[in-house]
């Protein structure tokens, strides 16, 4: 992936970043990064028996706080249920709420320090993860299709349709899941956040 300044320099992405912390060099990676960030807004508009289908708007925003660019799609979950969303294993989506979306290095420094085990101790399967949902642990945006692909995790897309059993599942997954993270490395340099929810009758109260 190739992503450069206007001097030619090409900018670290964010596990560059990671292993330049861990050799000591990360006043450089600082010097160099632009402080770009992005916030990610969802909306649960569309509940099956197994899944649960957000539109979101994600926006990344320059220093001064203006808008560089944006992304639009659809993230699928697991069925809802708030009665048990904060058990791990509960196989339902997560608490709406603020959250922050971290690599696989940063989630791996943050587990071993809530648990007080060695990073190298930690093995994680996905790219980037939804960090510390109450309750809730391996919470990571991954490709996949149905419900029968999530137990809590996000799946990106560009369109969804319900089947006839009330199962929902995305179109384009794979394809959306490339630009999502592309948007990532390209501008979430200072952070990214996602604003889980609200749901869509939260709307009327």
């Amino acid at each position: 992936m190739s992503n450069f300044f206007n001097n030619g320099q090409r900018m670290p992405n964010i596990f560059e970043r990671a292993r330049a912390y861990e050799d000591g060099n990360e006043g450089y990676v600082q010097q160099q990064r632009p402080k770009r960030n992005i916030v990610i807004n969802t909306n649960r508009l569309w509940y099956g028996e197994d899944s649960t289908v957000s539109a979101f708007l994600a926006t990344a925003y320059d220093e001064q706080g203006n808008t560089i660019d944006s992304m639009r799609g659809y993230f699928l979950e697991p069925g809802t249920d708030y009665n048990r969303a904060k058990r791990e294993g509960s196989d339902t989506a997560i608490m709406s709420g603020e959250y922050e979306v971290i690599p696989q290095n940063e989630m791996k420094k943050r587990i071993a320090i809530r648990n007080g085990i060695k990073e190298n101790n930690i093995a994680l399967k996905y790219d980037w993860y939804i960090d510390n949902p109450p309750g809730r642990s391996g919470i990571a945006i991954h490709g996949g299709k149905t419900g029968e692909n999530t137990t809590g995790c996000f799946i990106p897309g560009d369109s969804f349709e319900p089947n006839k059993e009330k199962s929902n599942y995305v179109i384009n997954n794979n394809q959306k899941k490339e630009e999502l993270f592309r948007f990532f490395y390209n501008y979430g340099h200072n952070g990214i956040k996602i604003n889980v929810g609200p749901d869509l009758e939260d709307w009327y109260k």
